[in-house]
């Protein structure tokens, strides 16, 4: 199927629904490893942002995004959003978003920041690190803004409340000692919550908190959907998720 076409018939989808807003999920952004699933290329990055660009999408801040989905005010808006809180994130990512004046937001993996630290998958303590504080706040002067993704990537439904509670609590509060702001945002690691963790996150003070779309998931405030993008997402699989999830939300 020619780019053509299928531009076409995503915008006669577009046309044929009532669209919503998005939240797309990204963890890397670097030139380094073409078959690790959770790294997108800097060509292909700034492919997927001018693509969205060209289809006059507006980038929102998930404050925003928040506002703007409960109110049913607009559509064709995004928010650009990242896990982990790796350094090539302010490498390649962010230098590209910051030149087009595109504030998006981390979410932190609080005990790896400013460590050597490293997820098993990776080997590399210069590649592979996590930002450190000096570079957070940088990015916060910026205007990037940052979320909690606890502290240690724990699966929070499988370990005891008071360690829950202590992912979800001290996280939000490291972060706003060190950058001077309030942490609005949670994301739950893989995605892995219930009613007793969302019931954790709520009186922690979040505003809000982010998870990518499960068939039948009720949304919230504290289940806002996401598209996940990773590296064998190709153009043509890029575009369908775009307007596929504008589609979804004619329906559920």
């Amino acid at each position: 199927m020619t780019t053509g076409l299928t531009d076409d018939l995503c915008g006669l989808f577009f046309k044929m629904c009532f669209l919503k807003i998005m939240i797309l999920s990204y963890h890397r952004v670097n030139p380094w490893y073409d078959r690790d699933a959770i790294t997108v290329s800097p060509t292909k990055f700034s492919k997927q942002i001018f693509y969205l660009l060209s289809k006059n999408f507006q980038f929102l801040t998930t404050e925003r995004y928040v506002q703007e989905f409960f109110t049913q005010k607009s559509n064709k808006k995004v928010v650009i959003s990242f896990d982990d809180g790796y350094v090539d994130n302010l490498w390649f990512a962010f230098q590209i978003l910051k030149d087009l004046k595109i504030s998006p937001i981390i979410y932190l993996t609080v005990s790896y920041i400013g460590t050597n630290i490293l997820f098993p998958r990776y080997k590399d303590t210069s590649k592979d690190r996590f930002l450190n504080w000096q570079e957070v706040l940088q990015m916060t002067k910026d205007g990037v803004e940052f979320g909690s993704h606890t502290l240690t990537h724990s699966y929070l439904t499988k370990i005891d409340r008071k360690q829950a509670e202590r992912e979800i609590v001290e996280s939000k509060k490291i972060i706003e000692d060190k950058i001077g702001k309030e942490i609005k945002f949670f994301c739950y690691p893989y995605g892995d919550f219930n009613s007793e963790i969302i019931e954790i996150v709520k009186k922690a003070g979040y505003k809000g908190a982010v998870v990518v779309r499960k068939k039948g998931m009720k949304i919230t405030k504290f289940t806002l959907p996401r598209v996940g993008i990773y590296a064998h997402n190709n153009n043509l699989i890029y575009r369908a998720k775009i307007w596929r999830e504008y589609i979804k939300e004619r329906f559920y």
